[in-house]
């Protein structure tokens, strides 16, 4: 199969049609991947601020078609469209007997394990074990996901707008829904306006939050905040934004703060714009040994929470469906996150362009 190959971090990927997949195991599923998008954990990964054991596919927002199926699996089709999920619940351990799918002890990131090794290698290139990024790999022709991960798309939903839904769309709706359960009437800002962001900005319109605000640097991502449901939109370097943000609530502050960069700075800007008694719910992509920049007695005195969000805490099986309903009532739009598709030919032009911050989600075509 073809497959964009991350040899080492920090180089650009490289183009190879030889890469070797496994067929489908008992409970297996391979999909044909028609469309992945490129997100900033494709980008951390590639640049080496998180450390990966490579050489790695990466790609893991991705919609296609199922191709083959290992036994047990009798529920889908083959050629049936469909989105993968990177975080399969198993249904039965102590994480998701907990309500905390995405933990699921069975779906371990390579991340935390020594790279692919035995019986956990499913890719290879000319023999040499290859890692599946975020349990995935879904820059190449086809991927392996156990059936839990895989959901069938609606007829009237496109496969390259479903494929956001495996990584933006379900982060900003889990993350509003079943990490922070933002109640109809609640103030929140969202600091960052990707597509992570943006589906953020969407489930908060949907939740009835009041007021919404929405924080970047760029004014073309504040400018589609505002068409998916922000309020109001600020320029986050802006002089005078914390001032702004008392007036609009009333002095108060937010109730929840959505930081979707996680930096330094972003959590600084976003425990002095929290109301006493807030929440920040984390949901960027931060390096792994950045401290929270959130005062200790500050959290004590102002008895604020800060909760992480991975993946939105969704079950597939459970959320992705109800989402899809969302899309095709109109109440979620998928569409408006996609601002450009290029060939998998392209895959380094559409992560400098995740650098540059142009645009909000670029879609691979394979």
């Amino acid at each position: 199969m073809r497959a964009a190959i991350l040899e080492m971090a920090g180089q650009p990927l490289v183009l190879v049609d030889d890469a070797e997949i496994d067929d489908p195991r008992p409970g297996e599923v391979l999909v044909r991947i028609s469309h992945c998008g490129v997100c900033n954990t494709d980008l951390g990964l590639a640049d080496g601020k998180m450390a990966y054991p490579v050489p790695a596919i990466l790609g893991h927002e991705a919609a296609g078609t199922v191709a083959a199926v290992g036994t047990g699996v009798s529920d889908l089709a083959l050629g049936q469209c469909v989105v993968v999920s990177m975080r399969p619940s198993c249904g039965a351990c102590y994480y998701c007997l907990r309500n905390q799918p995405v933990l699921c002890a069975k779906a371990v990131s390579p991340s935390l394990v020594a790279g692919p090794t035995g019986s956990d290698v499913r890719v290879r290139l000319c023999g040499i074990p290859v890692t599946r990024g975020l349990r995935l790999g879904a820059f190449a022709e086809y991927v392996l996901v156990e059936r839990e991960g895989v959901v069938p798309i609606p007829d009237p939903i496109p496969l390259e707008h479903a494929a956001v839904m495996g990584c933006a769309v379900q982060t900003g709706m889990g993350s509003v829904a079943n990490v922070a359960a933002v109640p109809k009437g609640a103030s929140a800002a969202v600091i960052g306006l990707g597509a992570v962001g943006l589906s953020t900005i969407q489930a908060l319109r949907i939740a009835q939050a009041q007021p919404i605000a929405g924080l970047d640097l760029h004014a073309e991502r504040r400018s589609q905040a505002q068409s998916f449901g922000a309020h109001i939109t600020f320029d986050s370097h802006a002089d005078g934004l914390q001032a702004s943000c008392q007036d609009l609530t009333e002095g108060v502050g937010f109730d929840y703060i959505f930081d979707g960069v996680c930096s330094p700075e972003t959590l600084k800007l976003a425990a002095a714009l929290v109301r006493k008694g807030g929440t920040i719910v984390m949901i960027g992509v931060a390096k792994p040994t950045e401290p929270i920049a959130v005062g200790a007695l500050d959290m004590v005195l102002r008895q604020l929470q800060i909760k992480g969000s991975y993946l939105g805490n969704c079950h597939a099986q459970r959320d992705l469906p109800h989402y899809f309903d969302l899309c095709c009532s109109k109440e979620l739009n998928l569409g408006g996150l996609i601002t450009k598709e290029r060939p998998l030919e392209e895959i380094n032009d559409a992560l400098e362009d995740l650098r540059e911050g142009i645009g909000i989600r670029t879609i691979l075509t394979l």
